[in-house]
């Protein structure tokens, strides 16, 4: 019985972290996905997030990403994923100072050096005003304004 006992005991040791390949996700709340992990396939694991209190992200994760699983307990069908991992396959750029988010469908924003970039393929929408450099796009007012073809002046 010895012999069985430090068998599982190393094999439990062995499996507190893993790294696998999402196989199958369930979006359902909570959102869910099934790990390959070697030749193990493992059962519905909840995806971590950044946040989930009153401040939360919703994002889960995609069939193909690869992801790190920690079972506190090395047993796997008490694990969760904890984060994804960037490969060859899906790499993440990184640079000094900068956050990117790319999302699917071609939708990027950015901050870098003080600046926000959005780029979107569509329209992007507010539920507010939008102010720039203390010009209001809603309640702007433009100077110089002749009937005809004339050009306005710049909002104030």
């Amino acid at each position: 019985m010895r012999d069985f006992d430090s068998t599982e005991h190393d094999r439990r040791i062995a499996n507190i972290a893993q790294m696998g390949v999402v196989e199958e996700v369930n979006y359902k709340n909570p959102p869910k996905a099934r790990v390959r992990v070697g030749e193990l396939l493992t059962g519905w694991l909840r995806m971590g997030t950044g946040r989930a209190g009153d401040a939360h992200e919703s994002w889960g994760y995609s069939v193909g990403e690869e992801v790190l699983v920690i079972s506190t307990s090395g047993n796997m069908a008490q694990g969760v994923i904890v984060c994804a991992l960037a490969n060859g396959t899906n790499t993440a750029s990184a640079e000094a100072r900068t956050y990117r988010t790319i999302y699917p469908d071609d939708v990027t924003v950015e901050i870098k050096g003080g600046a926000v970039n959005i780029t979107a393929p569509g329209n992007i929408n507010v539920n507010g005003d939008v102010i720039a450099n203390g010009i209001s796009l809603i309640n702007h007012v433009h100077g110089g304004v002749v009937p005809g073809l004339a050009l306005t002046k710049k909002p104030q």
